[in-house]
């Protein structure tokens, strides 16, 4: 059966349309893209469904002073079935608990997405955390924190600037990657997350986070 779905272009000014009227066309722009207005902000919608979540370190840890191999900061794993849920990394980075005043403190936010089959880790049994205020957690992640892990690659990410030296004030910082499903960890996977530093003498307490939800996909691998 052939099918053609028609639009309207829209110009300068929208049409105002009578509320639950079922026979009117797909606005389309100048370009052929659909236009959409949202009337939540952004995640709202995939947040309310409940599948999301936040974990971070309860101890803090030295940055690296080199490039990270088989030593990750907060690792997660995915301990769904073979046909369970995805977890797609919304945010991850890390907070400094103390931050060295004696040369520009520069932080290095580095994420590895190991291959499956990842073999189910120790739970370091940190709490993880609802984004829509649910009590407790009933998904099937565990959590390591500062664990050894098969090096599958380690990719740099920008973070939002750096403290200057000596700064007033300068004692906490955060890390933080919005990577916004940049990631997707299958049943199985595990995402890994380090910091690096240039000089030991900037080896503040790192104190990594992961945020994520947690959907069911189609997933190929």
């Amino acid at each position: 059966m052939l099918m053609k779905i028609a639009g309207r272009i829209r110009g300068l000014f929208a049409e105002n349309y009578v509320e639950a009227r079922e026979d009117v066309q797909i606005v389309l722009n100048s370009r052929g893209d659909q236009s959409v207005a949202h009337g939540l902000p952004m995640l709202t919608e995939l947040v309310r469904l409940g599948g999301s979540y936040q974990v971070a370190n309860v101890t803090g840890q030295a940055a690296l002073t080199a490039l990270p191999t088989t030593v990750a900061g907060l690792t997660l794993w995915n301990g769904e079935a073979a046909i369970g849920r995805c977890y797609a990394i919304d945010s991850f980075g890390s907070w400094e608990a103390v931050v060295d005043a004696t040369q520009t403190d520069v932080t290095a936010i580095f994420a590895c997405n190991n291959r499956t089959p990842v073999t189910a880790p120790t739970d370091a049994a940190l709490a993880v955390r609802s984004l829509s205020g649910k009590s407790g957690y009933g998904g099937k992640a565990r959590t390591v924190a500062g664990g050894t892990i098969v090096n599958d690659g380690w990719f740099a990410h920008g973070t939002n600037g750096q403290m200057a030296a000596a700064a007033a004030g300068a004692n906490w910082k955060v890390n933080e990657v919005n990577c916004q499903g940049l990631y997707l960890v299958p049943p199985g996977g595990a995402f890994n997350v380090q910091a690096v530093k240039a000089a030991a003498a900037a080896a503040a307490q790192q104190f990594f986070f992961i945020r994520w939800h947690e959907v069911q996909l189609v997933f190929a691998v």
